[in-house]
């Protein structure tokens, strides 16, 4: 700290004094400032960084708790408890692990005579484990009970309205429907469940925190619950890239590589999307361009010399990859996340904004929530352009969008 106050009024000294000659110290003086600011940053992360067994260790009380409520047989097992975590996000946290355990132990683990006639052992497991992935934290919460009943889960949600009769969800888009708020498969309320409250209050705090949550089950095999978070929610490395001339930036963690994209490369899938071929492995690309509601160029010419430059920036968004097609790379750089949900509303593919060295309000990309939007179809509309703010959108500017309604990517930037 006390080398970059030294550092401060050397820059400030020199600014106010400037001349010409001054120029070299003046950038010797700032990369002195970058320096130990980046090193007060480190320390101060360590410090905000606390390993998740603090709340884990928890949960062994009320996993013990509702078995002797239900007369059920459960064992606990925790891994990862090591896994550092923002200590905000684990306050934040403790209400959607509580949810997910209480679920998975009342509505999961079976009786122990049912699971004795499944030819499965009388007591039930559940497995409480985090690790890093792609630069974002993943819990899971995984039990060896009876699954989801994806056709009981259908017939639930149509009698409740949530969906219509001739409705075509795959099994992915039905297990999600029980984080609809005050969805229950329970035929009767019991003290633990029942009620519809709790699944909703742990897709809401999830995305709160600019995570994601996802269901993966199988009939009489068990159910495992995944929640990814990103690391902190308030710095981050990030790779600049520009769309058409508009500015967004991508989380450096989840970039795996960038590759040079031609024409030829592209693969259409019968208007249903386009791939890329790389190594051949087949990769899903999304044209960031739709995604903000750009014009694409009108001159033909034009347009394929500007596809010929355009980069496809392969990501990690979950457990599969997905090429970002930009014009170019800016290069990378510290950026402060700033929510969108606080000023504006939750637009989905947006973890937040921030504000560049010129004043410009530029996106940040939740990279792990759009390869989860269903956007890669060619069949989506372009977003009306119109609409768009100018390029050079100032920080004034951006707090009275806070006023507005909004809620598309296209809108803020």
């Amino acid at each position: 700290m006390g080398e970059l106050v030294i550092a401060h009024v050397m820059t400030a000294q020199m600014v106010e004094d400037f001349v010409p000659s001054c120029l070299p110290k003046l950038r010797e003086a700032v990369a002195s400032m970058e320096r130990n600011t980046r090193e007060l940053h480190e320390r101060v992360m360590g410090i905000r960084m606390l390993p998740v067994g603090t709340l884990f260790q928890k949960y062994t009380r009320t996993v013990y708790d509702i078995a002797q409520a239900t007369g059920k047989q459960i064992r606990l097992e925790l891994s990862g408890e090591e896994t550092e975590i923002d200590k905000s996000m684990l306050e934040l946290l403790g209400d959607p692990l509580t949810h997910l355990i209480r679920n998975a132990a009342d509505h999961g683990i079976e009786a122990p005579e049912v699971r004795l006639a499944a030819g499965k052992p009388a007591e039930g497991v559940l497995k409480l484990k985090a690790f890093h992935r792609s630069g974002r934290i993943v819990i899971e919460g995984s039990d060896d009970g009876a699954g989801i009943d994806i056709e009981k889960v259908r017939s639930k949600a149509i009698e409740r309205g949530l969906i219509g009769a001739e409705a075509q969800l795959n099994d992915e888009q039905l297990r999600m429907l029980i984080f609809e708020p005050g969805f229950s498969t329970q035929e009767e309320v019991s003290n633990l469940s029942g009620r519809g409250v709790g699944m909703d209050v742990v897709k809401r705090n999830v995305q709160q925190m600019n995570g994601t949550v996802s269901l993966v089950s199988e009939i009489g095999r068990g159910t495992t619950a995944t929640i990814e978070l990103p690391l902190t929610l308030a710095i981050l490395e990030g790779l600049l890239a520009r769309v058409g001339d508009r500015t967004l930036v991508l989380p450096l963690l989840s970039v795996v590589e960038t590759v040079p994209l031609r024409d030829g490369q592209i693969v259409r899938l019968a208007e249903r999307g386009e791939v890329v071929v790389i190594r051949e492995d087949s990769i899903p690309l999304l044209r960031l361009s739709r995604f903000l509601g750009l014009t694409l160029e009108t001159n033909a010419g034009a347009a394929e010399e500007n596809s010929n430059r355009r980069l496809a920036v392969i990501v990690e968004a979950g457990r599969r990859k997905v090429g970002l097609v930009v014009d170019e790379l800016l290069g990378q750089q510290q950026v402060v996340v700033k929510s969108l949900e606080r000023n504006l509303r939750r637009i989905d593919g947006l973890m937040g904004a921030t504000i560049l060295g010129d004043g410009r309000v530029a996106p940040i990309v939740d990279v792990t929530s759009l390869g989860a939007l269903d956007l890669f179809s060619l069949q989506v509309p372009v977003k009306n352009s119109q609409q768009v703010a100018p390029p050079a959108q100032s920080v004034r500017a951006a707090s009275s969008k806070e006023r507005n309604t909004g809620g598309t990517a296209h809108e803020l930037v």
